[in-house]
């Protein structure tokens, strides 16, 4: 191949510009040349009026600079239209009129969707793991999660200071809907008493009783971190709960949000709780050492994949070792919970 694609799409993460970067310069030492496409997908329909909104030729100077840097200077979108084969095949056609004869996508598993789409009609496409989730199973580790986790850990370390200066617990939503692995590391890393999690089910009768049970017990703070996707586990009836307290009597009906949960907590414990959502703040930030690294790994063995004219495939790691696996077997297959450290979390909380 002498000229390749290279996007971003979906969520940004950290690493990303660490991975376009390497793909590259990688490619300029293969004497390839790389097309960057703008805003994921719909860069490839080209449905601007100036082709620059589109897409720009990358070279190693333009990648200077920006491998300490966040998000992606690809920028990056969702794509609804790119569902349609219609728009697959109008993809195909524009970058095989710019002379691309390759692409890399780096994204979670709804980019690797379209890369797999693009790959059945023909066209060579090679995937890099870049969600902060951290919820593709074929590969140990994504790009971004732990940055995420890093960053969510310092959060959660002045969250700790205040509330052992109020003596209250503090419920920590972090994200996560489909995949607590966030949650899990987070809550290891900083001796957090509680994770709750998607794939565990849960109950505020539950954590409220062992609130009060560390207080009894001399315990100053409480931090519970909680997966935005952990309201799909919670059994408890809250309804019924609310129907009863009358402090909760406002709340009743209304949509639930971590906040409402910390309050039902509250109630239930007698002890102050507190909610804080770190949200966006977790995919934003300089890149951890360890994602620049694994970046410029997978980065660089995407590339040497197209040149080596072998594509429809995904790289990841396992053991520290660089892998790669075929894009439509991974597809939709999510990480199962890691239920040592969740076990861990709670053993080390007592």
């Amino acid at each position: 191949m002498k000229r390749i694609g290279v996007l971003t799409s979906g969520g940004d993460a950290p690493g990303m510009n660490a991975a376009i970067r390497a793909v590259v310069r990688t490619a300029t030492a293969n004497d390839m040349s790389v097309v960057g496409i703008k805003r994921g997908y719909n860069g490839l329909l080209m449905q601007n009026l100036n082709p620059e909104d589109d897409y720009t030729l990358m070279t190693a100077r333009k990648v200077s600079g920006i491998v300490h840097r966040g998000g992606t200077v690809l920028m990056t979108a969702r794509c609804k239209e790119f569902l349609q084969p219609k728009y697959q095949q109008l993809a195909i056609d524009n970058m095989r009129s710019l002379g691309i004869e390759g692409l890399v996508v780096i994204g979670g598993d709804g980019s690797f969707a379209g890369a797999n789409a693009l790959n059945t009609l023909g066209f060579p496409v090679i995937g890099i793991p870049g969600t902060i989730d951290n919820d593709l199973s074929y590969t140990d580790t994504t790009l971004g999660f732990d940055t995420a986790v890093n960053t969510a850990c310092e959060c959660v370390n002045h969250i700790r200071e205040t509330s052992e200066s109020h003596e209250r617990a503090s419920l920590v939503t972090v994200m996560g809907r489909g995949c607590g692995d966030i949650a899990i590391h987070t809550a290891l890393a900083c001796g957090a008493e509680f994770a709750l999690v998607p794939e565990v089910k849960w109950s505020v009768e539950e954590v409220a009783a062992r609130i009060k049970w560390g207080v009894v017990n001399g315990k100053r703070s409480t931090i519970i971190i909680f997966a935005e996707g952990a309201f799909s586990s919670l059994t408890s009836d809250l309804p019924a709960i609310c129907e009863r307290y009358e402090a909760l009597s406002d709340i009743r009906g209304d949509k639930l949000t971590s906040s409402k949960v910390a309050e039902i907590i509250e109630v239930l414990s007698g002890h102050e709780t507190r909610a804080t959502v770190l949200g966006y703040i977790q995919r934003g930030g300089t890149p951890s050492a360890y994602d620049r690294i694994l970046a410029a790994r997978l980065g660089s063995r995407a590339v040497e994949l197209l040149r080596d004219d072998r594509a429809g495939l995904v790289v990841g790691v396992q053991e520290n070792r660089v892998i790669e696996a075929p894009i439509a077997e991974i597809q939709g297959v999510k990480r199962p919970l890691n239920a040592e450290l969740k076990q861990l979390v709670t053993t080390l909380s007592l």
